[in-house]
């Protein structure tokens, strides 16, 4: 049985019929019915399915922009080893954490030989290797190169490229190809001009009418670290005209 409540005496004016209000009334009022908070809970469960894809292909697509970024600073940084070497690419190796018996003494990686090109100061590195490594914002790190993120083999289970390889990009080291002539075995050890390269029977087959600068690339994401393989905006290639964007060819 519900329990009510009169109206106070004193609040009672002459003549005024006395009210009464259940206590069970107000409280049915205020609150919410079990079928009202599972529509919210719905609701709620609905928005966040729909915008949760939405903030991952933010985040996604930040860390594609933020890597590319890092890459055009890498191309300034070729460009003044370029300069500094009559236009001679560097000979470094694919994947510097593995030693080839071949390579006495072993390639160094492109994040050796470039990174004195970028520093933006004049501090003195004792152990430019273990610099890679340790430095937060190091300019080689692409944000979407994180460990255990892609499936790896051995001692590099677990682990990022910049982990082993002291970088998130790979240097084209096929270049060389451009300048092969028929018969005669493709030297990995061989120094080449860029500009040769650019300029070659082969570029031109191979581009026609299109600048080889807008088409040739020099370094790219070691992965597919931006998306699927094959699907567009996946992997970072940086350009000899300097810009950066997926495969055009």
């Amino acid at each position: 049985m519900s329990s009510v409540q009169a109206s106070r005496p004193e609040d009672i004016m002459p003549g005024q019929p006395i009210q009464f209000k259940s206590r069970l009334g107000d409280r049915h009022r205020c609150g919410f019915t079990l079928v009202e908070l599972l529509v919210v809970v719905s609701i709620l469960a609905l928005l966040i399915a729909i915008l949760l894809p939405t903030f991952r292909g933010a985040r996604r697509v930040s860390k594609r922009v933020a890597c590319g970024a890092q890459l055009r600073s890498i191309g300034h940084g070729m460009r003044m080893y370029l300069n500094d070497s009559n236009d001679y690419l560097p000979v470094v190796a694919d994947f510097p954490s593995i030693s080839l018996e071949e390579d006495d003494p072993p390639k160094p990686g492109i994040a050796t030989v470039l990174r004195p090109f970028i520093r933006k100061d004049d501090k003195k590195v004792d152990d430019l290797e273990k610099e890679l490594k340790d430095e937060g914002e190091e300019v080689f790190k692409c944000p979407a190169d994180i460990p255990g993120k892609f499936q790896r083999e051995g001692e590099k289970a677990g682990k990022s490229y910049f982990q082993t390889e002291n970088s998130s990009y790979k240097f084209h080291t096929t270049l060389s190809f451009f300048l092969l002539t028929p018969g005669v075995p493709p030297d990995p050890d061989a120094r080449v001009k860029l500009q040769d390269i650019v300029r070659s029977e082969r570029a031109k087959q191979v581009f026609g009418s299109k600048p080889a600068e807008e088409e040739i690339w020099l370094l790219a994401d070691y992965w597919t670290f931006h998306g699927k393989a094959g699907q567009t905006g996946s992997t970072n290639y940086l350009y000899v005209d300097g810009h950066v964007g997926d495969l055009e060819r």
